[in-house]
């Protein structure tokens, strides 16, 4: 027994701060064809990657809602005059882009909210790595955008579009998709 003891504390201790002691109970085995039809499908390996992280993420990270608004007309019309103005071929500025841009400026003036806890030690970020969900068609994924500080609304729009492109072809790299300090989520297509 006291040896048990001592490799499951060692075993804690080896894994605190690092995601593996959540102390989450186990998801129970349910029989979901009891309660009527069922099908049974194999998941991709980016929807398995995606769930164990998203599982982790949702676990381990506190939640912030704010529910504001804000007049958006001017930043509209400036947007909009920027997509006349683009040459051919030019990635369109979206309000993505804007909002990447805009939670940049948010971290920046509130910098307690660019950290991390590792173990017992807050982490504060200097960089400003920010990632965006991309639908696709083998599932969710979160290309980061890095040093959003340092590019315009332009920049930003153009390497979106990019690996938004290499996200949907599937050529997304995983180093693509690391790093990054906040993600926005756009309901704008909804």
């Amino acid at each position: 027994v006291k040896a048990f003891v001592k490799a499951q504390r060692e075993q804690m201790a080896s894994t605190a701060g690092k995601g593996g002691a959540l102390d989450v109970l186990p998801w129970p085995d349910i029989d979901f064809a009891k309660f009527g039809p069922i099908e049974r499908r194999s998941m991709s390996r980016i929807k398995r990657l995606s769930a164990a992280n998203l599982h982790r993420n949702w676990v381990t990270t506190p939640h912030v809602t704010n529910h504001s608004q804000a007049d958006i007309t001017d930043l509209e019309a400036l947007r909009v005059q920027l997509n006349r103005e683009a040459r051919e071929g030019e990635a369109k500025t979206t309000l993505l882009a804007c909002l990447i841009k805009a939670s940049v400026a948010a971290l920046q003036r509130f910098p307690q909210f660019n950290v991390s806890l590792q173990g017992e030690e807050i982490i504060q970020k200097q960089y400003f790595h920010i990632g965006f969900a991309a639908d696709t068609p083998t599932g969710l994924v979160v290309p980061v955008i890095r040093d959003a500080d340092r590019k315009g609304i332009a920049a930003i729009a153009t390497e979106m579009g990019e690996l938004s492109q290499l996200a949907r072809s599937g050529k997304l790299g995983a180093e693509q998709m690391r790093g990054g300090r906040s993600t926005v989520s756009s309901l704008g297509g909804i």
